[in-house]
């Protein structure tokens, strides 16, 4: 987070920059606050490191991987291949 004392410094910046207008200062300490906030976020975000991987391995769902035979009594089981001779 921004430092009061670069936000009051941002402020006056930016009141400067307006010509100096009466009234303003609420506003012009917001719009600083926001201003340092938001280049903080983008400076954190350039920080992180990139991922080099490929693409992130997913576990095989239950359709594309055939329940274990062993588990299942024969006489229940329906998906029995048939061998034809």
């Amino acid at each position: 987070m921004a430092t009061e004392q670069q936000i009051k410094e941002l402020a006056y910046a930016i009141w400067e920059e307006e010509g100096r207008p009466e009234g303003k200062d609420v506003e012009h300490y917001f719009r600083a606050r926001q201003i340092l906030e938001e280049q903080q976020a983008s400076s954190l975000i350039q920080l992180k490191p990139s991922r080099k991987s490929k693409s992130p391995r997913r576990p095989p769902t239950p359709q594309s991987a055939p329940p274990p035979v062993a588990d299942v009594p024969p006489a229940q089981y329906k998906y029995r291949r048939r061998t034809h001779r």
